[in-house]
């Protein structure tokens, strides 16, 4: 597979060996498809990638006679292929990026808690004597008919109820979880995806350059003077 044909000029073997590992790496960057729309044009352009290398590592010419038009057609698709990768790969990271700053800067609990005096049922939230059950913020000063914590059940709802700082805490505390899994989950989907994007990107953009060297390395041998032959009076490699 990976094997050096002599009849072939050394470009078009570098090419033909390199390909092997754009085909490995396209496989693993089809994993895109779960990073979102810019990973699944990303996993697709990785098809396409394994297409153009398994022209090469396949079928490919066993002698410069045979032309270099497999290398042609496998260059321009592993370039096309890697350069969308590359994007790809790197609107992925940006998504990721969006997702974890979403996820931060929830502010699901402070919109339903804050402090208070007394709630919309005019109810003091607070028994004046520093050992309360609704304790917040400033309920450790001095100011104890104005130490309180206020719950509503909706973000923008006008109805607070009077409340105990443990619930607050419960509340900070199941939703800190909560951003802890769907962290991990993004930075394991998007950030793999990414990386074997950006990996496959690379590998398949020089894969492709390769091609395109073989086949001009095939076109300069299918138009050089056969040996033997005289060309203005001399002798080509008698």
């Amino acid at each position: 597979m990976c094997s050096d044909n002599p009849s072939l000029p050394k470009e078009a073997n570098k090419a033909k060996c390199f390909v092997i590992s754009c085909f490995v790496f396209s496989l693993f960057s089809m994993i895109g498809f779960a990073g979102g729309i810019p990973g699944v044009v990303g996993a697709i352009c990785g098809i396409i990638a394994c297409v153009a290398s398994s022209i090469l590592i396949c079928c490919s010419p066993k002698s410069t006679e045979e032309g270099g038009c497999k290398f042609t057609v496998a260059g321009v698709m592993l370039l096309i292929a890697g350069v969308a990768q590359i994007v790809m790969g790197i609107v992925v990271i940006a998504q990721l990026i969006m997702v974890l700053n979403e996820v931060n800067e929830s502010s699901y609990c402070k919109d339903r808690y804050s402090d208070c005096s007394f709630d919309s049922a005019n109810t003091a939230c607070s028994n004046g004597d520093g050992i309360t059950s609704y304790c917040y913020g400033t309920c450790y000063g001095t100011d104890w008919d104005k130490a309180g914590l206020c719950y509503k059940k909706e973000k923008g709802d006008t109805e607070t109820f009077c409340t105990g700082k443990d619930e607050y805490d419960n509340c900070k505390g199941l939703h800190d979880t909560g951003k802890a899994i769907v962290t991990g989950i993004a930075v394991i989907l998007f950030g793999v995806a990414a990386f074997f994007l950006l990996i496959a990107g690379l590998l398949n953009t020089i894969g492709g350059a390769y091609c395109l060297k073989a086949k001009a390395a095939i076109q300069a041998k299918d138009i050089a003077p056969a040996p033997g032959a005289v060309v203005q009076g001399q002798v080509i490699n008698p």
